[in-house]
């Protein structure tokens, strides 16, 4: 046996070594051949993870390179996904928020150093969130141990504290994800201005860039096909055989937070609309994706609407969405290689879980996979 062994091991050998020459020999994968690989991961994952229409694009350089629906729209597989399905992109409605609030205060419409406590019914909000145990008040653990300082209802919020999201303990000080408190700066712009925030959203970003088939909520008379092609929702549902079963509507209102209805395609286009300067000017776009600097010098996981961090030295921006039960995609972008990623479903499959104070978007598989076939490595 021992003499087999020695009499393999030459062979086994020169294996490995002819396997390394090979592998430092191949050609780059052709950017057909990234598509093909990204398509396909896409579309097992989309099994794995019972999204029942899934769409999604890629971006580079301002054109759109793939724009793909995978699967079915309804439950009787009749309506096949396409990649102009839409669907509510749930958080990723908060870019659209930033740019506008950003673009007002550039017009001199807001000041993003005003009092968001003005609000009307800003008193009795932050008392129910401060004492209902909602984590997003701050003082309770969260499942990595991290505590966050609870949130002082007598102390002076900005604009600038809730659209960075930092309105826990001194303001300006704590980051930590929070939806709720964000997603009322709407109702401070409607009290301040008379004017419903889906107008200014119209207004200071998809009109001003030209965009289509985007919906500033399901009442937006100007929604187009986002509206008419909307996916109805499902949930993961073990009791039955395909693991799915429809799910109600959320809300579909427009809000700082939420309410944005579109498709893979027309967020690509929205995307491109950013880098070319079409809703922002490019300085305004730099202070949107760039966040505060954290007491311990460090930069923060959020900027003005978007999470921002660099992954193995590449500078990302990028937002998720997720409605539990119905709704889930993401928003990734990485402005210095001209790349863009927007995938959408209509169960929560697409949601990977992150973390409320530190952007980890490379844990979702789906952004793995693009940011490991398409991202240069940074020098």
């Amino acid at each position: 046996m021992r003499s087999l062994k020695m009499a393999l091991l030459p062979l086994t050998l020169w294996s490995l070594g002819s396997g390394m020459a090979q592998a430092e020999t191949a050609e780059p994968q052709s950017i057909e051949e990234k598509l093909a690989e990204f398509d396909a991961f896409a579309r097992q994952y989309r099994i794995e993870n019972t999204v029942l229409s899934m769409s999604y694009a890629i971006v580079k350089d301002g054109e759109i390179i793939a724009a793909e629906g995978i699967g079915w729209q309804d439950h009787d597989a009749e309506e096949r996904t396409t990649a102009d399905t839409s669907y509510l992109v749930a958080s990723i409605t908060k870019t659209f928020t930033g740019a506008t609030l950003l673009a007002m205060e550039a017009d001199g419409v807001i000041d993003l150093d005003a009092p968001f406590t003005q609000l009307s019914d800003w008193d009795g909000r932050c008392d129910w969130l401060s004492s209902s145990g909602n984590i997003f008040g701050g003082g309770k653990p969260l499942d990595d141990g991290y505590v966050p300082p609870r949130i002082d209802c007598s102390a002076v919020l900005t604009l600038r504290n809730v659209l960075q999201m930092r309105v826990l303990g001194e303001p300006g000080t704590n980051f930590l994800y929070n939806p709720i408190v964000f997603g009322r700066l709407s109702n401070w712009v409607e009290e301040q201005t008379g004017t419903p925030f889906d107008v200014w959203v119209r207004k200071y970003v998809i009109d001003k860039a030209g965009l289509r088939d985007i919906a500033a909520g399901w009442r937006d008379p100007h929604g187009g096909d986002a509206l008419r092609m909307l996916a109805p929702p499902f949930r993961h549902a073990p009791e039955q055989d395909d693991n799915l079963d429809p799910s109600a509507l959320p809300n579909p209102e427009m809000n700082g937070s939420s309410g944005i209805i579109a498709s893979a395609r027309s967020l690509a286009e929205y995307s491109i609309a950013l880098d070319e300067g079409r809703i922002l000017d490019p300085l305004v776009r730099a202070r949107m994706w760039t966040p505060p600097v954290d007491a311990d010098g460090t930069s923060a996981s959020y900027a003005y609407g978007w999470w921002t961090q660099d992954w193995e030295g590449t500078p990302l921006v990028w937002h998720g969405g997720w409605w539990p039960d119905a709704y889930a995609g993401m928003l990734l972008k990485v402005p210095d290689q001209g790349l863009t990623l927007v995938a959408l479903g209509n169960t929560d499959g697409l949601h990977w879980g992150n973390r409320l104070q530190i952007a980890e978007i490379e844990k979702s598989p789906l952004a793995a996979k693009f940011l490991g076939l398409f991202v240069s490595p940074s020098d």
